[in-house]
Parts: C-alpha cells; sequence; structure tokens
C-alpha cells in the first residue's frame, strides 16, 4: 500500500472510502487515489455515475439490465477502470430519453389521444420495464406516494398526462433493452 501523500484532497480513509483533507495521523492508514487510478480513462470520471442517476437506478438495476456484472459496474462507476463503449452509449441514450421527458410536464410527452388511463396493472409493468421503484416514481412525478399507493392498489386510474409519460418512457426502454456489442458477463466472478 502507498502511504505517501500528495495532495490533502487526495487522502481516502479505509473505513468507508470518504474522501477526506485533513493532514496528520490519518495519512499512515490512507490509500492515495492518484496511485489507484494512474491515469485517465477515454471517459471522464464519474461519467457512469452522473448517467445512472440520471436514469434513477443504481449498480444493480443497471447490472440485471445490461447484463453485465455488478463489480464491473461498480468499477466503471467509480472509476477504477475503463468504461465500455457501448456500455456508456447505451446509459448515454436512456439518460438523454429520461432528460427529454424529466417529468409529466415536459413537452415531450405525447398527447392522451384515445387511449385510456394507466390502471394498477399498467402502472406496475410500466414500472418493471422502466426499473424504478414506487418511491422513484411518485418523486418523478411530484405527487405523494399514498396517492400513488391507492392508484396501484386498484382504487383508480393514473391521470391521463403521467399515463402517457409513463408509457412514453417504458416504450423508450423497450426499444433500448440492453447495450449493442457488450459481451455480457458469463461468470459471476468475471473481472475483465
Amino acid at each position: 500500500m502507498i502511504t505517501a501523500v500528495l495532495r490533502p484532497c487526495q487522502i481516502v480513509h479505509k473505513n468507508g472510502g470518504h474522501p477526506c483533507g485533513k493532514r496528520g495521523d490519518e495519512e499512515r492508514s490512507a490509500l492515495i487515489l492518484s496511485s489507484v487510478f494512474p491515469f485517465r480513462h477515454r471517459t471522464s470520471l464519474g461519467e457512469v455515475r452522473r448517467l445512472l442517476r440520471e436514469i434513477g437506478w443504481g449498480v444493480r438495476q443497471a447490472a440485471r439490465r445490461s447484463g453485465m456484472s455488478r463489480d464491473r459496474i461498480t468499477r466503471w462507476r467509480d472509476g477504477a477502470a475503463a468504461a465500455d463503449p457501448a456500455f456508456v452509449a447505451w446509459l448515454t441514450e436512456l439518460a438523454s430519453l429520461h432528460r427529454r421527458l424529466s417529468s409529466p410536464l415536459a413537452r415531450a410527452v405525447p398527447r392522451a389521444g384515445n387511449r385510456p388511463d394507466l390502471d394498477a396493472a399498467g402502472v406496475t409493468c410500466a414500472l418493471i420495464v422502466i426499473g424504478w421503484s414506487e418511491r422513484q416514481l411518485a418523486d418523478r412525478m411530484g405527487t405523494h406516494r399514498t396517492t400513488l399507493r391507492r392508484i396501484l392498489e386498484g382504487q383508480g386510474l393514473l391521470a391521463s398526462r403521467e399515463s402517457r409519460w409513463l408509457e412514453a418512457l417504458a416504450d423508450g426502454h423497450r426499444d433500448l433493452p440492453r447495450p449493442a456489442g457488450v459481451r455480457a458477463d458469463i461468470h459471476k466472478g468475471d473481472f475483465s
């Protein structure tokens, strides 16, 4: 382990990996970021983290959707390894979909037309396709979780604008099911 300190902001404690700017006794039990990540990758550090946050996914959800291992995606998210360009392109497409349809009030939300509003089964199906929890949907819609819970228990329908928004997001996720050209991990312990 490297114990030299180049700059105070590069100290990362062993107990949780939180950055620290303090100098002192903790330098002896610290790991230096620049020694772990000695070079810049093609993708900017934190780009995968930002894209996952925009979509509303954690590492586990991204692993399920992409077929990649959680370890690999975690290393890409943390900047420990160069992210696969096809994976980043896939996340970028999904993030642009989520930016375009950021809320039910977005301009890109299609008109209602003659389609029926979503009931509990339709909302649940859309949540499964998108990979969100009920809490995330309520936050993105700007509604209280109790209101959403009532709809999911079969006590009503989602409003027309919210229904079209959720359908458009689900359709976008169906159009981009997995990253093209990325080899899915066959073995759970694959770290290549």
